[in-house]
């Protein structure tokens, strides 16, 4: 099993910044787990331990003296905390994000009350390497500090404590600074001050200097190591931080500005605007404020932002609903709590999710958005409402209708064909007038068939048919009659509009929360 640490990718973007802005980073928090009962990989791309079992400000992170580009970031993990297998470790800075990750060989931390037979504090280090070492702050708290029992063992001796000094010899103060001693004869009276100095490198044809930790006031300037005479520079006459040299030097020449410390009951003048302060950030930081650029990245936490980038600003997280750590950002947990969701009910919670949606103002007992709990979430509607429609009653009426006209025209017709066959005459006494006994016409040539009823035959008129034919009536139409069919109203159906939401004109923002 291989054991390391690495930079988060978190990690390595406050580096970045680090370098670009100057602003050192602070290692404010580091954890241990147990890798949820097994052994863990480092990841770049974790935000949290696989399980964290304990939390606390760094015992101290401090350089290796080999080696300035290598610190160690070291924890202590008191006698009272145990009954847990510690494989993993992460560094967090002052922003809540994880720095470094690492996997650790497998040690067990007793329970503390002692009841499974051993308990002691447990001493975590892990370390790192930076291209500069100006981007990490290196930072003891004194009320935190532990020193191990192995450490006080080897280290603390009456030598370690009282070092050097000759007998009759007395520690006295030697500056202002907490445990700035010296050995000195009790006899011996000395004067002490302490001095601001700072060193610069002078380009080619520089005369013009703006000082960084020195003002000019009781400012002593030393070019190539020779002191300069007061006729041979400059003060500004406003600004306490610029000088200009009476001439210029070569390239590379290094200029020291040596000043002593302002005194206690110096005051400051209202016409230089805080100009005259030896170190802005310390006064910032005694004060208790921020500078603007610190300022532009702080607001409580769970403000929701929307902002005009697809990536999360510094000190933000996306409103995604996502589940974080509950003690990586604690802070946030303390204001929201599990409101959006309980994560994995023990080391995560829930962002709100805000992606596709338009905040609402809590109804907070006004009425008006009533029976419904804070953060929750509303579906898209309308207000009850009816569309009305109608059509006009026409009354009884009757509809009118016609048929085409036709033109002058007959109408056809014939009898069926009934074959060959003849048409027989009766031999009786009903012949008509003017016929022979026979019923033939009087004079008629024919032979004599006797005096019995037989028929007399006629010549056969072959297969035929009898035309028929009707009168032409002329250009007409037929009317036709429609019935009244009562008062009555035609039915309207109202098509669906829109589409599969109501919303407004709107621009799609990222929205982030701040922890």
């Amino acid at each position: 099993m291989a054991y390391k640490t690495i930079h988060t990718k978190y990690g390595l973007q406050r580096i970045a910044q680090s370098e670009t802005s100057g602003v050192p980073i602070n290692l404010v928090a580091m954890a241990v787990g147990d890798g949820n009962g097994n052994d863990t990989t480092p990841d770049e791309n974790q935000t949290q331990l696989v399980r964290e079992r304990y939390r606390a400000k760094p015992n101290r992170v401090f350089q290796d003296p080999d080696n300035p580009l290598l610190f160690t970031v070291e924890l202590i993990v008191p006698a009272t905390e145990g009954g847990f297998t510690i494989r993993e470790a992460a560094v967090f800075d002052d922003q809540g994000g994880m720095f470094t990750v690492s996997n650790v060989p497998a040690a067990y931390k007793p329970v503390g009350d002692g009841s499974e037979g051993a308990f002691s504090d447990t001493a975590v280090r892990v370390q790192f390497l930076v291209a500069n070492a100006s981007v990490v702050s290196i930072s003891i708290d004194p009320n935190v500090a532990v020193a191990t029992q192995q450490w006080i063992t080897n280290t603390i001796t009456v030598p370690y404590l009282l070092p050097g000094g000759t007998t009759g010899q007395v520690l006295k103060k030697h500056s202002n600074a907490d445990g700035d001693t010296v050995w000195g004869d009790p006899t011996v009276a000395e004067a002490i001050v302490s001095i601001v100095e700072e060193v610069q490198t002078l380009a080619a044809s520089q005369t013009a200097v703006t000082l960084a930790e020195c003002t000019t006031e009781g400012l002593a300037v030393y070019i190539a190591g020779a002191r300069l005479l007061p006729s041979q520079w400059t003060p500004d006459a406003t600004d306490v931080r610029k000088l200009t040299l009476a001439t210029s030097y070569a390239a590379g020449t290094k200029a020291d500005f040596v000043q002593n410390e302002p005194g206690a009951d110096r005051a400051l003048l209202q016409s230089r605007n805080l100009a005259d302060v030896a170190s802005a950030a310390t006064a910032r930081t005694n004060l208790g404020v921020y500078s603007k650029e610190e300022a532009d990245t702080k607001a409580p936490p769970s403000l929701i932002g929307f902002f005009a980038s697809q990536t999360a600003p510094n000190g933000w997280l996306k409103a995604n609903g996502a589940a974080v750590s509950r003690t990586a950002y604690a802070a946030l947990f303390a204001k929201i709590g599990t409101i959006y969701g309980a994560g994995d009910n023990f080391n995560t919670f829930n962002l709100p999710d805000m992606r596709g949606e338009f905040p609402r103002g809590w109804d907070d007992g006004r009425g008006a958005d009533g029976n419904r709990a804070f953060g929750s979430a509303q579906s898209h509607s309308f207000a009850s409402h009816a569309h009305g429609a109608s059509s006009d009653t026409q009354g009884n009426h009757a509809h009118g209708a016609s048929t085409d006209t036709q033109g002058a025209h007959a109408h056809g017709g014939g009898t069926s064909a009934v074959g060959d066959h003849q048409h027989g005459m009766p031999k009786n006494a009903s012949a008509q007038a003017g016929s022979d006994n026979n019923g033939m016409p009087i004079g008629t040539d024919q032979p004599d068939y006797g005096t019995g009823r037989n028929p007399l035959p006629t010549n056969p008129a072959g297969a035929h048919s009898h035309t028929i034919g009707t009168d032409v009536q002329g250009n007409h139409a037929h009317n036709v009659t429609v019935q009244t069919a009562g008062a009555h109203a035609h039915g309207i159906t109202v098509a669906a509009a829109g589409g599969a939401e109501t919303r407004p004109r709107n621009v799609a923002l990222l929205a982030c929360i701040k922890y």
